[in-house]
């Protein structure tokens, strides 16, 4: 018995030892190559005492490491390390003597203040598997000038920097993207007055200081910059302040984003002459200007900017709008802008291009504006909280739902009728409150709503394709509308004064479609009636596919949805009806298609007999007289090269007997003018063309047409060829005198010689 318990008493401890060391080798992360030993190393180093260590640096290293799994691999490498002081450790400071060169997929090394690394630059291996990024809080020992920049180190920050960055940080062989500065030490000149293109930097962000220097030529240095944000430090209280100059980023080709944010007590700031050469800049995006340091001078045009640039004026308006003219600054196209924290007058910027404004915890102190801008086009038009008095402009009818809002201003008054007729718990009505209107609140009925209009002046003739949208204006018909009756659609485009009709594909006359306005206490209906145009019959011409030949009718009015009645009558035959299918859309009209076979042996139709086509759509009718041809060729439009710029061209082929005036030519739908017909040939006078490419070419004789492809092409350009050895004069027009201009100058001397005598 007592052997039977030793025994199970081993069995338990062999498995529960199995269990520890499984649990074990669960937990414990193994690294590629020397990575765990270098890792514990620099654990030893950073808290000087042996008894903190990282054997398994993956899973505890006192959030100094963070390992990832290596593709296609069972191993990690370690991915981050952020060097620290460990708090229990009990020191101030440490140093790191270890290298980086086995850190092989490093993809981030911090640096805090306290910790120096020995020798940093010379630690790290020449190329990474990863992009790699640096960050150190503090940098003052000096940078080898010789330094070798990491390949694929594409992004340095540094927190306060107190050395010289050497030439070569920016070197035809860097990666550096992004550059980062957050701060120069006070007497440090941290740029190098001589470098190489810096090709790869796309991101600078730092300091400009009455203390420090900056790149010597800033639009070479920062030529290639997508991103540029520069914290400007002009408080005249600083230590030895002295006024400096802001660089001049002029020729930026690639400036997407500019930056300027001056730090300052706001009462002691040097002020700077904005740079007018940003407004060159025809890729810059976003404009962004906080604190106070900057001036316009003279009028501002930035519609040169990207379309749809965003300009942030911050804290700076009533000093950057100190220009005298009223408006002196222009938005770029499509711009958004936004103002804060400011006190000037709106009159100083010209608000035509703007489709977002936000304006927003001011101090104006002036009525709410009527501005010069597209109401409608706005996305935003928040003006909240800036202090505006008055009443609001009746324009503001024509903002969209969810765009405007004014409120926590001191406006009063009575709100334009459009308001009124919404009441004040109506979505466009929220933006206005809180304010003190005359008896509006966000609780007010709608009310009769009196100025309710649709005008009936708009078209009623409609396509029948249902591309028609018909243009319909009024009065305080609100933001929306639902269908009563009909198969129209209304879209609000201009809130309150103009909508459009969309009418859906369809045949007849004397329709209507009912809407309902949410406008007055209970909605109110409007009737609108149209008719669709009467069908036309432009042109015939003939189809061909794998199995089947067509005789095509083309033109307007024509049923896209039901039967189309066709007729076609030959002089000396009675009438053949058809019921042809629904139309389908052409290139230019619309296209009937009735089997070729039935067309021509059912009304026994032979070259140059006359005959008519009649089409009854919608209970609408329309005849049209034809000549019957069979064929129309052009022979040579495979190899035919027409010119872009337009030109003359005769086009080869069998063609109708008729006479000129009533043969039809158009590339592209443009008409051509024909110069010249005749069964063999036609010459045109064609159009220009926006660029290179096959257009379609359409003709149409005696009712019959053809279409294909023509060829456009650019013509070469003739350039100058230049002689280096005449002065870069072009050749043609040299300086230099040929022999017989000597010969011919001494004959007329010597006669007038002669003559004296």
């Amino acid at each position: 018995m007592e052997k039977i318990f030793k025994k199970s008493v081993l069995i338990i401890y062999s498995d529960l030892f199995c269990i520890i060391n499984l649990v074990s080798s669960q937990a414990f992360l193994q690294l590629h190559g020397d990575q765990d030993k270098i890792a514990n190393n620099i654990c030893k180093q950073i808290t000087g005492a042996a008894q903190y260590e990282c054997l398994n640096p993956c899973v505890a290293s006192y959030e100094i490491f963070t390992c990832k799994l290596r593709p296609n691999t069972d191993k990690y490498d370690i991915d981050t390390i952020s060097l620290h002081l460990v708090p229990d450790a009990g020191i101030e400071s440490s140093e790191v003597i270890e290298d980086f060169t086995q850190f092989t997929y490093l993809t981030k090394l911090s640096i805090a203040e306290e910790i120096t690394v020995r020798d940093l630059w010379g630690k790290f291996l020449y190329e990474y598997i990863n992009p790699l990024e640096l960050y150190i809080v503090r940098q003052v020992e000096k940078m080898p000038d010789n330094l070798t920049m990491p390949k694929r180190l594409w992004k340095i920050t540094f927190g306060k920097l107190g050395a010289t960055m050497p030439a070569n940080m920016f070197n035809v062989t860097s990666d550096l993207e992004y550059l980062q500065i957050d701060s120069i030490l006070l007497g440090t000149n941290v740029f190098p007055q001589k470098h190489p293109e810096p090709k790869k930097l796309k991101t600078f962000i730092g300091p400009i200081t009455y203390y420090s220097n900056f790149f010597p030529y800033p639009s070479y240095a920062l030529q290639f910059c997508e991103t540029i944000r520069l914290r400007i430090m002009n408080d005249y209280s600083g230590s030895g302040y002295k006024d400096f100059r802001l660089p001049v980023l002029s020729n930026l080709l690639y400036l997407k984003d500019l930056t300027y944010e001056f730090i300052n007590s706001d009462y002691t700031a040097q002020i700077f002459t904005f740079d007018y050469a940003i407004s060159s800049n025809t890729a810059l995006k976003s404009l962004t200007i906080k604190g106070k340091g900057m001036r316009m001078t003279r009028d501002l045009d930035l519609s040169r900017l990207a379309k749809g640039a965003s300009i942030s004026i911050d804290g700076s308006c009533d000093e950057f709008l100190a220009c005298g003219a009223e408006p002196c600054l222009k938005l770029p196209e499509g711009a958004s802008l936004s103002i804060n924290r400011c006190n000037f007058t709106l009159s100083k910027i010209d608000f035509t291009n703007a489709v977002s404004v936000t304006i927003l915890n001011n101090n104006l102190q002036q009525n709410l504006p009527n501005l010069k801008i597209n109401y409608p086009k706005l996305t935003r038009f928040n003006l909240g909280d800036s202090n505006f008095a008055g009443s609001i402009p009746n324009e503001y009818c024509s903002i969209k739902e969810n765009v405007l809002s004014i409120g926590n201003n001191k406006l009063s008054g009575v709100v334009p009728s459009c308001f009124g007729c919404v009441g004040g718990a109506y979505v466009a009505s929220q933006g206005l409150f809180p304010n003190s209107f005359t008896d509006f609140s966000d609780i007010t009925q709608p009310s009769a709503c009196e100025t309710f209009q649709v005008f009936d002046n708009y078209s009623k003739v409609a396509k029948t394709d249902g591309s028609s949208v018909i243009t319909v204006y009024g009065q305080d018909f609100g933001w929306s509308s639902t269908t009563k009756e009909g198969n129209a659609n209304i879209n609000i485009v201009v809130p309150n004064k103009q909508l459009e009709l969309v009418i859906p594909k369809g045949v007849g006359k004397d329709l209507k479609y009912v809407a309902t306005f949410p406008v007055g206490p209970n909605g109110i209906d409007k009737e609108f009636t149209y008719s669709y145009q009467l069908p036309v019959i432009r042109y015939y011409s003939f189809l061909k596919n794998d199995t089947t030949e067509y005789f095509v009718i083309s033109g307007d009015g024509f049923d896209y949805e039901g039967i189309n009645s066709v007729e076609i009558k030959k002089s000396t035959l009675p009438k053949t009806t058809y019921d042809a299918p629904s139309a389908i859309v052409g290139p230019t009209y619309g296209d009937i298609l009735l089997p070729l076979g039935d067309i021509v042996n059912d009304n026994e139709l032979n070259p140059q007999d006359s005959f008519e086509i009649t089409v009854i759509a919608g209970g609408q009718t329309s005849t049209q007289q034809f000549t019957f041809y069979d064929k129309i060729t052009i022979f040579d439009i495979d190899t035919i090269k027409l010119h872009t710029i337009g030109g003359v061209q005769e086009f080869n082929g069998q063609f109708p007997p008729v006479a000129a005036s009533t043969v039809q030519v158009t590339i592209n739908n443009v008409p051509c003018d024909i110069l010249k017909y005749s069964e063999s040939s036609i010459k045109i006078g064609y159009p220009a063309v926006p660029g290179a490419s096959h257009y379609p070419i359409k003709v149409a004789v005696g009712g019959l047409s053809i279409g294909e492809l023509v060829e456009y092409i650019e013509l070469p350009t003739q350039r100058p060829t230049f002689d280096p050895n005449d002065g870069w004069m072009p050749t043609g027009s040299s300086s230099t005198l040929s022999p017989s201009f000597f010969l011919l100058f001494f004959i007329i001397s010597s006669l007038l010689i002669i003559k004296s005598f």
